[in-house]
């Protein structure tokens, strides 16, 4: 009796489970029309099935109380065997009410999450416009005196101005020339030339950029510094948060903005050794950045962007070819506010002659 009660109990459990998906599909049908005439026909069906049910038992009572003595006793039975008849169906309403609750919730999280994913896209398209709004201001506003690039040296340059002065002062005639100022996206292009006088070589014009960089790093720097913190923040985002295909639709926009004569100074200027250890370079390989620069073969190297004569060699082109392993730095710096500004002797100290004076101009 023990094992046939228990293969009972095994087959209705299975039963109930092959029947299981049918009744959670009334609840997890994909569309929500789909799914709310399917829940409201069972609860009809349920619904009509109840008020029969008891329509027919108080059928059968009013006759066995019409033409029977015995109407009380079914009548009692009819108490007994209805109240738990209308006590499950509530019970499975209440069922339903639940399930349907938990449906919603579980909807409602949906929505949030999508509205969460649609917040965290704006933010990133917000911070995006806003860097590539930025950078247009940065570019109208470059200025460039290429007298000033001239100079070899600040003695030459302070002997010019005093001659100036001199020349100004008993003739009464300025020296100035605003033809040698150039403001705006013509930077680029009076800088790009600049590289091509008196350089026979791209070394030459390598050289020349160098000396742009150490010497008048306040015409571009704080462009190219923009520009790479603009690759550097898109490339940071997890893949959860921006994909690859995104990554790259983001800087194609940002590449866009891009004159020629930009992408020929941007070539030379994360070359190795000319701004920082590979870092910028590795951005532009990862993103195609150099993608649309005009390149033409000389007989001594390749011109970009139109320039005169070649200010790229094939060692420079490989540069780009692929990512630069930086490693790990072994240089050591300074730190504090000055980071990884090689100006400031890592090795720096208080210098021990001052202390007694600053102990004294404490107390």
């Amino acid at each position: 009796m023990k094992d046939w009660i228990k293969n009972k109990f095994y087959r209705l459990n299975s039963y109930l489970d092959q029947k299981y998906p049918d009744f959670e599909a009334m609840f997890t049908e994909s569309d929500e029309n789909k799914r709310s005439l399917s829940l409201n026909k069972v609860l009809f069906k349920v619904l009509s099935f109840a008020v029969l049910s008891a329509g027919l038992l108080l059928l059968i009572n009013l006759a066995l109380i019409s033409f029977t003595d015995r109407g009380g006793v079914f009548g009692d039975f009819l108490g007994g065997v209805l109240n738990p008849i209308l006590t499950f169906f509530t019970l499975f309403g209440l069922i339903a009410t639940i399930v349907i609750q938990r449906q919603e919730l579980r909807l409602a999280r949906h929505e949030y999450e999508k509205t969460a994913d649609a917040l965290s896209t704006q933010a990133i398209e917000t911070t995006f416009f806003n860097i590539l709004d930025l950078h247009h201001k940065i570019v109208d506003n470059l200025k460039v005196d290429l007298e000033e690039l001239s100079f070899r040296s600040e003695a030459e340059k302070a002997l010019k101005g005093i001659t100036a002065s001199i020349i100004n002062s008993q003739l009464g005639v300025s020296t100035s020339s605003k033809k040698s100022k150039v403001e705006g996206r013509a930077v680029f292009e009076a800088i790009l030339a600049f590289l091509s006088i008196e350089a026979k070589t791209p070394e030459d014009a390598l050289e020349r950029y160098k000396n742009i960089q150490k010497h008048h790093n306040h015409i571009l720097g704080h462009y190219f510094r923009n520009l790479y913190q603009a690759l550097k923040i898109i490339d940071g985002y997890e893949e959860n948060k921006l994909t690859y295909e995104e990554k790259r639709k983001y800087s194609s926009i940002l590449r866009a903005q891009l004159s020629t004569k930009e992408l020929a100074l941007l070539f030379v200027n994360c070359l190795d050794g000319v701004s920082d250890s590979g870092q910028f370079k590795n951005l532009l390989v990862e993103f195609q950045m150099l993608e649309h620069l005009p390149i033409q073969k000389r007989k001594n190297g390749y011109s970009l962007a139109g320039s005169k004569i070649a200010i790229a060699s094939e060692d420079m082109l490989l540069q780009y070819k692929e990512k630069k392993d930086i490693g790990v730095s072994l240089k050591k710096y300074y730190g504090g506010a000055f980071g990884t500004n090689g100006g400031v002797p890592y090795n720096l100290s208080p210098n021990k002659s001052m202390k007694p004076t600053a102990n004294a101009s404490a107390d």
